[in-house]
């Protein structure tokens, strides 16, 4: 069956759940790594929307099959049906309440500390990754809600336990510490005779009106309670004040902590630290106004004994009832505890099974399932084009294996976008987490990812070059893969994953920056010298001596030299203009470096509009962008490997400034160039260059006037340089400006091309489009509602076109330069990390080298000790130092700017990002984790 939507436009369609590929931390999931090749890498797999078609009571069954292939990504033919009114919506709710129940049976699981199982176990796994037995919701459903019911009602004693349990420890605090204020209180009031020992024989507790009937007028009261110790000062200064100075207000500190009722009916049962607290009153009738006032503050009150024996009594009545209810409390803990226990054997397996009902209930629900209208229910969705008939394969047998009817599955021809389907493994899933970071790449596009896997490395090594500071590193990322089978199924913290995660990232950059180190050939910051100490001879032919820092290289041909094995020759870490050399270079090599990557993603753009057949673009759009930035960057990087590879010692010639070749490019491309970097014509005489028509040339004709012009009154300039006269030559490069001036007019010429012929081209196929199609619309219906409404394009607007295609320009033009700009941060970062390095190495471990010498300290025991104790500590504080400075704020610092590079220089070339990401339905996204009350 094949089925042409109305509307040509693509559109994508709204998706939740499902596999995220390309995730840092996407292996950790157990499920086995899809198999990856190159081509996998460089391109999104083509994808097939198809149309599966089955009876109706089939279709549980169906859905389960398909969620055991993690290869269909289900679209929703119901999209405008509210989820209320979908047919499986009572089942949805059904599996909801049960997961519901068990993240409840999960918090508590989480609070007494019991470990649930994992399940499936590796013995029951399949061959594709799923348990092989998988029980039915029915079979423990009936368990799990009157568990439910049960855990419900033995919370509920268990709270009304632990208050109990709170009220009898507190009245014992009220007896014990009430004991000592009262008598305290007393013995102010009517002297000693209310308190005549601290033995508990001879403790007499009498009512304070009968302390001293003489002085004090009417009756004594006492309230006294527990309170907050926050609350303590507060309620003492409102009762204070509500008596009228009529009150003494005696507190007492409890070293135990209680339970807090209020965070008990909360449940979450806090321990707080709380006050004992008593009140004599004078007034009359001012008791019920203190209780009234100490309840406001969530004092819990209690009665005080009046008599010895009474209190005794009360004493011996609280420690029993704490006793009582200790055991109590402890016996209903014991037997939460056993019932909790025995279900965390099964806890994880209905977790597993009732998130497998859920989806797939809400799989049906994306069907056109209705039992109403008619028997056959179907669905659709997203299928690798490779794996389609494994698909077929595998639906059919699984229903002709139950006797049942096979399904029936036909492609549908669609202008719907597909999603992008790039499968990773556990090396290239880090890479592919810093592309999708960005943006997904559309169905079909060029992925970065594939070139993220050696330039993003790359990139970070040229800025982290250092071959003692990439082993570590490299070191460091072996180590975190060392551990995959210890923590790909374990839980871990936020940062540790996301470290784990770009376990193979943290390697490559350390290779990398291995690599660079060795090409400049520095480790620590100490000069290497693993090929030979250097190549520069002296004018006997000996070696250059490297025992000190500012050596002078001379460039003559006395000082015969011979390049380097590989890299940098050590002597240029001995030379006293180090830093001029190292600027330059590094300079350099960040331009060629970005203009390359960049080239690279231009040319992918090429790549993108011969996949999608956009051959509009190819020519006016490729081909401009191709012709300016080459025109101006790729001359640029033309320029310095010839400045390189000329031996200017040799020919004689000063090399030219390429900074002011450029500028004299732009601003003045007529002028003849006096310092050339090819095609050198130079002149030592004014008559030969009139005989070979020089004259032409303003700098010749400025020096030979009279030859040239026949101006008798100026003298000619030019001398070959006779014994004892200074050598006068004027030199150019025709060729040079030729083609320096045929570059600059292509490459603005180019400009024009890049911005004008797409819009009216695409304002043709437009008008021709709607033409032709005038007379299909008539008979054809509207599938928006068969494909889920969800492919309406936009109409085309000329003005939109012109707009985005300026912006496009504008973008390009500016940004070739800007982002050619943007790379020389390679020169600075790496300029930084070695100068960082060789700061510590001189200020901090040097003065530990050099502690006799710049301390003054003899050669002796003594000596000897301190020199050791101040090389230990230069050493630790050097180690700490480069550890937090290089390895980690450097390592951060290059890693974020070699994002940039990637994600804007780079990338903004060819890459669009707005896909959507392939998310089959699929029971391996099942997690379960009993510890996760979420």
């Amino acid at each position: 069956m094949t089925t042409t939507p109305k509307h040509a436009a693509c559109a994508q369609t709204d998706r939740k759940g499902g596999e995220k590929e390309g995730e840092g931390g996407g292996d950790r999931s157990g499920a086995p790594q899809r198999p990856e090749g190159m081509g996998d890498l460089w391109r999104s797999k083509k994808m097939t929307l198809v149309k599966v078609s089955f009876h109706s009571d089939n279709a549980r069954d169906i859905i389960e099959t398909v969620g055991t292939l993690d290869l269909v990504e289900l679209r929703d033919l119901r999209s405008g049906t509210s989820f209320y009114n979908r047919s499986f919506v009572d089942d949805v709710r059904k599996c909801e309440d049960l997961a519901r129940i068990l993240d409840d049976v999960g918090a508590e699981l989480s609070t007494l500390k019991i470990t649930a199982p994992e399940w499936p176990p590796e013995d029951e796994l399949g061959a594709n990754g799923l348990p092989k037995n998988v029980p039915k919701l029915e079979s423990f459903e009936p368990f799990v809600r009157e568990l439910d019911q049960e855990l419900e009602l033995a919370k509920d004693q268990l709270k009304a336990l632990k208050s109990y349990h709170n009220t009898a420890k507190e009245a014992l605090h009220v007896l014990v510490e009430g004991r000592k204020v009262y008598a305290k209180a007393a013995s102010k009031v009517g002297g000693s005779g209310a308190y005549t020992g601290a033995s508990g024989s001879e403790l007499e507790l009498l009512p304070l009106r009968e302390a001293d009937t003489a002085n004090v007028a009417g009756s004594m009261q006492i309230v006294c309670g527990i309170v907050k110790n926050e609350s303590v000062q507060s309620l003492q200064r409102v009762i204070w004040r509500a008596t009228r100075c009529n009150a003494v207000f005696c507190q007492s500190p409890i070293d135990e902590a209680l339970l807090d009722i209020e965070s008990l009916n909360k449940g979450n049962a806090e321990l707080i630290n709380k006050t004992f607290f008593m009140v004599f009153l004078v007034a009359k009738n001012s008791a019920d106004k203190v209780k009234k006032i100490s309840s406001y503050f969530g004092a819990e009150l209690y009665p005080f004994p009046q008599g010895a024996a009474e209190y005794s009594e009360k004493l011996e009545f609280a420690k029993l009832q704490l006793d009582e209810a200790t055991l109590a409390l402890k016996v209903q803990e014991d037997q939460i505890f056993s019932v909790l226990s025995k279900v965390s054997i099964e806890y994880s397996k209905w977790v597993y099974v009732v998130a497998r009902e859920t989806m797939i209930f809400d799989a049906l629900n994306k069907s056109d399932y209705d039992i109403k209208r008619s028997n056959v229910t179907s669905i659709e969705g997203w299928v690798p084009t490779e794996s389609l008939a494994m698909v077929q394969q595998t639906l059919t047998q699984s229903e002709v294996a139950k006797g049942r009817t096979p399904p029936l599955i036909n492609e549908i021809s669609s202008r719907l976008t597909p999603p992008t389907f790039i499968p990773v493994t556990a090396f290239s899933s880090g890479f592919q987490a810093l592309v999708n970071t960005y943006g997904t790449p559309r169905y079909r596009e060029a992925n970065p990812g594939a070139f993220c896997c050696i330039m993003f490395p790359y990139l970070f090594g040229i800025m982290f070059g250092d071959f003692g500071h990439g082993l570590l590193l490299a070191a460091f990322g072996l180590y975190l893969i060392s551990k995959e089978k210890e923590w790909s199924k374990a839980k871990l913290s936020d940062m540790v994953e996301m470290v784990y995660g770009g376990r193979y990232i943290l390697l490559l950059n350390g290779l990398f920056g291995a690599f660079v180190g060795i090409m400049y050939n520095e480790a620590f910051a100490f000069p290497m010298a693993i090929f030979g100490r250097t190549n520069w001879k002296d004018e006997a032919g000996d070696p250059v001596d490297l025992s000190h820092h500012t050596l002078e290289i001379p460039l003559d041909g006395e000082h015969p030299y011979e390049p380097y094995v590989v890299g940098v020759d050590p002597i240029w870490h001995h030379a006293g203009n180090k830093i001029t050399f190292f600027n330059s270079l590094k300079m350099k090599i960040s331009i060629v470096v970005g203009v390359a990557q960049m080239s690279v993603g231009i040319f992918l753009s090429l790549l993108n509009h011969f996949e999608y057949r956009d051959y509009k673009k190819v020519f006016f759009q490729f081909i401009p962008e191709i012709i300016f930035f080459e025109g101006i960057f790729g001359y640029l990087v033309f320029t310095i490997f010839l400045k390189w590879a000329t031996d200017w010692v040799s020919i004689g010639e000063v090399a030219p400034s390429l900074l002011n070749l450029l500028i004299m490019m732009f601003m003045s491309p007529s002028a003849p160039i006096d310092n050339p970097l090819y095609g050198h014509q130079c002149y030592y005489s004014c008559s030969l260059a009139l005989a070979d028509g020089a004259c032409a040339q303003s700098t010749i004709a400025a020096a030979c006037p009279a030859s040239c012009a026949g101006d008798i009154e100026h003298v000619d300039t030019l001398s070959p340089g006779a014994p004892g006269e200074a050598e006068v030559k004027v030199c150019f490069s025709e060729i040079q400006s030729q083609i320096q001036m045929f570059l600059l007019v292509i490459s603005f010429v180019s400009v024009p091309f890049l911005l004008l012929p797409i819009p009216f081209i695409e304002m043709y196929q437009h008008s021709k489009s709607t033409k032709s199609a005038g007379h299909e619309r008539l008979g054809e219906e509207d599938e928006g509602d068969a494909h889920g409404g969800d492919h309406h394009g936009e109409e085309f607007s000329v003005g939109d076109a012109f707009i985005h295609q300026g912006i496009h320009t504008i973008e390009f033009v500016l940004g070739s330069i800007s982002n050619t700009a943007s790379y020389l941060r390679l020169w600075a970062l790496s300029l930084a990390h070695s100068q960082l390095a060789e700061l510590f190495k001189d200020m901090v471990l040097g003065l530990g080298l050099s502690a006799k010498s710049e301390l003054g300290l003899e050669k002796d025991l003594v000596g000897n000790i301190i020199h050791v104790f101040v090389l230990w500590f230069t050493y630790a504080t050097w180690l700490i130092m480069s550890f937090v400075v290089l390895m980690v704020m450097e390592n951060l610092s290059s890693f974020l700017h070699a994002l940039r590079l990637q994600w804007v220089e780079f990338q903004n070339k060819f890459f669009y990002g707005d896909g959507v990401r392939f998310t089959p339905f699929s029971f391996k996204n099942i997690a379960v984790d009993a510890s996760d009350d979420e």
